[in-house]
């Protein structure tokens, strides 16, 4: 990989980590959408989604699944290699969902923020799955309670969230109020990206939020 190549996916990187609101993300990857897996997740070994993935199979999670924050489709694909469930996709952005689409992984899409309500009704999916989402600032813990509301009673959520914004936006006290309400939570740490990245990034870790009623 060229110097100049390593330095653009460090400033893209970056520039996802700094996201501030709904509107920077949209702005951010209607330019970053076709690019995106050959320029982020192969070039950085983003082995994320395989991690999502393994978890809720290894959780004997079913369908139907939605996967928020979908983006292209990465995680989709590894739920896929894993087990043949019916999986939808929601995200922010318009273009990601659309280069996902083209990858017949998703029987539905639909464009939505998390952070104002999805236009899903309650107790819609066995299985709720987000691998990257949980990265920006502007998407926390309060967004949980919409994942619970979604989810249908028996299900499971499988969604990581990087170890950074964890600590810093304060999901901890969110699981204890989930914890109350009578949702069951467990979180485990595992790497963000693989043995082949190369970035200052490649030792960055992320938290799987396992919740289930």
């Amino acid at each position: 990989m060229s110097e100049k190549n390593r330095s653009k996916k460090h400033l893209n990187l970056q520039k996802a980590y700094n996201l501030s609101s709904p509107e920077d993300n949209i702005n951010f990857y209607r330019g970053w959408a076709e690019d995106y897996d050959a320029d982020f997740a192969l070039g950085m070994d983003y082995i994320l989604p395989y991690q999502v993935a393994s978890q809720f199979i290894k959780l004997k999670g079913s369908g139907p699944v939605l996967d928020i924050g979908a983006g292209t489709g990465l995680l989709g694909i590894e739920i896929q290699k894993l087990s043949k469930f019916e999986i939808h996709a929601t995200d922010i952005s318009e273009e990601m969902l659309l280069v996902a689409e083209k990858k017949g992984i998703y029987s539905k899409i639909i464009v939505g923020d998390l952070t104002k309500g999805l236009p899903i009704k309650d107790n819609s999916y066995n299985g709720i799955v987000s691998s990257g989402t949980f990265t920006h600032g502007h998407v926390g813990p309060e967004v949980l309670f919409e994942i619970k509301r979604i989810l249908s009673k028996g299900g499971v959520a499988v969604l990581s969230v990087n170890s950074k914004h964890w600590h810093s936006l304060g999901f901890d006290a969110t699981l204890q109020t989930l914890e109350a309400s009578g949702s069951k939570t467990n979180v485990t740490e595992v790497n963000i990206y693989g043995q082949k990245c190369k970035s200052d990034s490649k030792n960055d870790t992320a938290y799987l939020l396992i919740l289930s009623d």
